[in-house]
């Protein structure tokens, strides 16, 4: 897909009645049997992407941070303690990690009541929460039961897909359970490594910056290597990366001429693959996705880029 006139392509007017149009959707709007990952460094801006580029109505969207919330709202209920946490799950704590956790632990704030302003206290946080194995507890609560290929539910995977793992782990489990590889679908958030920067310190959790560098790094050596090798098997859907930063977002205006918030009518998007076919011809996508890479993630990931 080439843009002759990007900026008129960026900035076209799109009637309201095209919105839904506009709007990337999976496996034709179907209620049941789709699952996406969607995938972008940490300040992407995926909740907004969420809410704005996706069809994302019907989907049970699992979130990480969500998971982390919870664990500490249990704990602020005195349902579950650190030290018991800890004492279950430490095996599964490399013993730097727990070094970097003792340390949160040792100035005696509540689990609970852990800023998560604080890089160190969120590392700590999702290392907990890594070791419990809560990704994978809750997926397997969510598809208990469901042996109607027609009544699986829609699933939206928030991850930054930092390493291809964060895909492919769960794939024997959505296909034990019933899930198409056509109705498996792929999309990246791509947003300007500077702007991610800004976004995560304004953030109500603030990611470690060697660690926020690390999720952009690997979400575009990710995606950039499946779409140039190989998707993963069993991920047949439908492929997309979407552009998110501000001056490719098209907004709605009031009648004084002021943006309206969270009200959005367009954006740029780059298709690489349909569901169910082959990865679209490297000339309609190829040069484009690079320079995207090139212009917005970091500059160690272009250099080793083909």
């Amino acid at each position: 897909m080439k843009f002759p006139n990007l900026r008129k392509f960026i900035f076209e007017v799109i009637k309201e009645e095209q919105l839904d149009e506009k709007l990337i959707t999976y496996g034709n709007r179907k209620p049941y049997g789709q699952v996406v990952f969607l995938a972008g460094g940490a300040g992407s801006g995926k909740g907004w992407a969420i809410d704005n580029f996706i069809d994302s109505a019907g989907f049970k969207v699992r979130d990480v941070d969500a998971m982390k919330s919870s664990i500490q709202k249990l704990n602020r209920l005195k349902k579950v303690s650190l030290n018991d946490i800890l004492k279950k799950y430490g095996k599964n704590i490399s013993p730097s990690d727990m070094e970097k956790i003792q340390l949160v632990k040792d100035k005696g704030v509540p689990f609970y009541k852990w800023d998560m302003r604080k890089p160190e206290n969120v590392y700590a946080l999702h290392t907990i929460v890594d070791a419990m194995g809560l990704k994978d507890k809750t997926l397997t609560a969510l598809l208990a039961g469901k042996d109607n290929p027609e009544v699986l539910p829609n699933i939206l995977f928030d991850i930054t897909a930092k390493k291809v793992s964060s895909i492919t782990e769960y794939m024997v489990e959505l296909e034990s359970a019933g899930y198409k590889p056509e109705n498996i679908h792929l999309t990246w958030v791509l947003t300007n490594y500077n702007i991610a920067l800004k976004n995560n310190k304004g953030r109500s959790r603030v990611v470690p910056e060697d660690i926020l560098l690390g999720t952009h790094e690997g979400a575009a050596n990710t995606v950039w290597g499946l779409v140039t090798k190989a998707m993963p098997k069993g991920m047949n859907g439908r492929v997309d990366v979407i552009l998110n930063n501000p001056q490719h977002t098209v907004y709605y205006y009031d009648s004084q001429g002021n943006q309206l918030s969270g009200a959005t009518k367009g954006f740029l998007s780059l298709p690489l693959k349909k569901a169910g076919g082959s990865i679209l011809p490297e000339k309609l996508w190829k040069d484009t996705l690079f320079n995207w890479i090139k212009d917005n993630a970091p500059d160690t990931i272009t250099a080793n880029m083909k």
